[in-house]
């Protein structure tokens, strides 16, 4: 899936599924900076006319930004002509400011030594480590506030928050998978607080992800 959102000065065209053959990055990235090309136009072409436009979309002022999603799972192919769209720059400026998000494997492919002149045009990087206890549940919070733009009557109790972050140790990824089933286990009970047993229940469900359920005992199952 494609989009592409103009911002001041900045088009900005998302990937997050991005192409598996290099070809058919640059016919994306084509058709999202608004040109229109025949499918029988060869590759080399192709570059000619994207550059073309790109120099021209910074005459103007414009900058184009490209965002890979999933990148863990881009082709060699693709890789390779991510490298090659980073050494298009007109007077020390690059046409495209590529920005690539993935998961831990994406960190380990790129530590291959064929890609050490990918790694060399990489500006800045980030590992986004395992959240604290007190980060996770701000996280969640946060995504709430953000899904529901600041008005959101549901919420995770405080037990709850705990068996989540027991359950997913603290990775964001899982934080979300898990928080959003809770999610759909509650709007189908008509529950708007997520208590520690809808969690639990949703965790014996996730067989395939290797979560598990925390050895405390339920809040609501101990004694006074």
């Amino acid at each position: 899936m494609l989009e592409a959102r103009l911002g001041v000065g900045c088009l900005t065209v998302m990937m997050k599924n991005p192409p598996q053959s290099g070809k058919q990055l640059l016919r994306a990235l084509a058709g999202r900076i608004g040109i229109n090309v025949r499918d029988t136009v060869d590759k080399l072409t192709l570059i000619d006319i994207i550059e073309d436009h790109l120099l021209r979309l910074y005459h103007r002022g414009r900058l184009v930004a490209l965002v890979l999603d999933e990148a863990q799972d881009l082709s060699s192919a693709s890789l390779e002509e991510i490298r090659l769209l980073w050494n298009w720059e007109q007077e020390g400026q690059r046409l495209v400011q590529i920005v690539m998000i993935g998961q831990a494997e994406l960190r380990e492919k790129l530590m291959e030594p064929k890609w050490e002149p990918l790694r060399q045009r990489i500006v800045l990087s980030y590992h986004l480590t395992n959240l604290s206890r007190t980060d996770a549940s701000a996280y969640i919070d946060h995504r709430l506030s953000i899904a529901s733009d600041g008005d959101c009557a549901a919420g995770f109790s405080t037990e709850a928050v705990e068996e989540i972050y027991a359950a997913t140790d603290g990775i964001p990824r899982l934080i979300n998978v898990l928080c959003d089933n809770a999610l759909l286990v509650g709007y189908a009970k008509g529950i708007q607080e997520i208590d520690q047993p809808i969690v639990r229940e949703v965790l014996r469900d996730m067989t395939c992800w290797g979560l598990r359920v925390s050895d405390q005992p339920s809040r609501a199952a101990r004694p006074d």
